[in-house]
């Protein structure tokens, strides 16, 4: 890999690690798009390009959740239980939906660029419909919506390449009704965890198409780690500078964030 694509992986890799300690959402909606064009440049395609997509996409977010979630810790904003009760079903439900993408041909790259699309308008939809209410303590929610929030997180995590956090960001805020910092936390604790059976599966897969002899499966080293090396710099000021600023300002972030990768995706889409 030229030296120029390392440090344009670098790059994005301190925009997706800032992002995902800021806003608690994996920074899924920043790599989906640039792997997407590595990849597109390596000369992948079709179904294969949705399956190496998904694999480097999850392989660095992975790593996001994690920096992010040790430094959320240190700041004494970390949720074991609530954090434990939404990956349980969504790491079931992300491992089933992930098995049957790598071990079958039926998910299109035309219906994953729709299904990324829809999340999008969705989630920013909700975001500017949605009254402002009374958030509530952590000790005073029930259990079984972080159960609910968590098995459709899964499913829409396995889809989409994305961490989860664009799912559980607004489910956390209007359905539990946590305040978004807390939401945030909880977010990307609960990421690493739902992330890591679909690791498992991408990285067992045998791909049709072998890119680099170093691959784990679908897992592509030479492209995850110089963006993991963005995240170690990029995720800890996020959380330092989320645990500042007032609910209000991360959410014009998130719905800006939103915006801009709409747009991107729907000039992908028609390309």
């Amino acid at each position: 890999m030229e030296f120029t694509s390392i440090l344009i992986l670098f790059f994005f890799g301190l925009i997706g690690g800032f992002l995902s300690g800021l806003l608690g959402v994996g920074g899924g909606i920043i790599f989906v798009p640039i792997v997407t064009f590595f990849l597109k440049q390596l000369g992948i395609d079709g179904e294969e390009l949705v399956k190496y997509v998904l694999a480097n996409s999850f392989g660095t977010i992975f790593f996001a959740g994690v920096i992010s979630t040790y430094k959320q810790k240190k700041f004494s904003s970390f949720y074991p239980k609530q954090i434990f009760l939404t990956a349980s079903l969504a790491m079931i439900t992300s491992f089933v939906v992930s098995y049957l993408i790598t071990n079958q041909n039926w998910y299109s790259k035309r219906a994953f660029g729709i299904l990324f699309l829809s999340l999008l308008v969705l989630t920013l939809i909700r975001f500017v419909i949605m009254k402002k209410g009374e958030s509530i303590e952590v000790k005073d929610t029930k259990s079984y919506k972080y159960l609910i929030t968590g098995f459709f997180t899964g499913i829409i995590t396995a889809l989409s390449g994305l961490g989860g956090g664009v799912v559980m960001i607004p489910l956390f805020t209007q359905y539990v009704k946590l305040n978004i910092k807390v939401a945030a936390a909880i977010s990307i604790g609960s990421i690493p965890l739902i992330i890591l059976p679909v690791l498992i599966n991408y990285g067992i897969a045998l791909p049709v198409e072998y890119i680099n002899e170093l691959q784990v499966g679908y897992i592509l080293p030479h492209l995850i780690f110089p963006m993991v090396a963005g995240l170690v710099f990029a995720a800890p000021f996020g959380v330092a500078i989320a645990q500042k600023s007032s609910d209000k300002l991360l959410k014009i972030i998130f719905a800006s964030l939103i915006v801009i990768v709409i747009f991107n995706t729907i000039g992908n889409l028609i390309k």
